[in-house]
């Protein structure tokens, strides 16, 4: 099987105080999501807006190249780590409705 398609590119684009280990986690949350679907690359954007006014600060998006396709999803969150554990879940029910479909 092909490298790529087991191990998509992924790219990040990082707003705020975003840490290394956030980015990290964030990687390993999009490439278990994504485990075995053939994506081709992903773009994840990481925010964290400094507004202790805002209930969900936190701000986790991914986009995922399928099969030609974009493959969508994101998730507000109080911490960025809560944000990217919803992102993870969100991203394989999606990538899961994909594969049936």
């Amino acid at each position: 099987m092909n490298a790529t398609l087991e191990r998509p590119e992924v790219r990040f684009l990082t707003s705020g105080e975003v840490t290394e280990a956030q980015r990290a986690e964030a990687e390993r949350a999009v490439r278990a999501a994504l485990d075995g679907t053939g994506a081709a690359s992903v773009q994840v954007t990481l925010s964290i807006v400094a507004d202790p006014a805002l209930p969900r600060p936190a701000l986790a998006r991914a986009v995922a190249e399928l099969d030609g396709q974009q493959l969508r999803a994101q998730a507000a969150a109080p911490t960025l780590e809560e944000a990217i554990g919803l992102l993870r879940h969100r991203l394989a029910v999606r990538a899961s409705y994909r594969r049936a479909g």
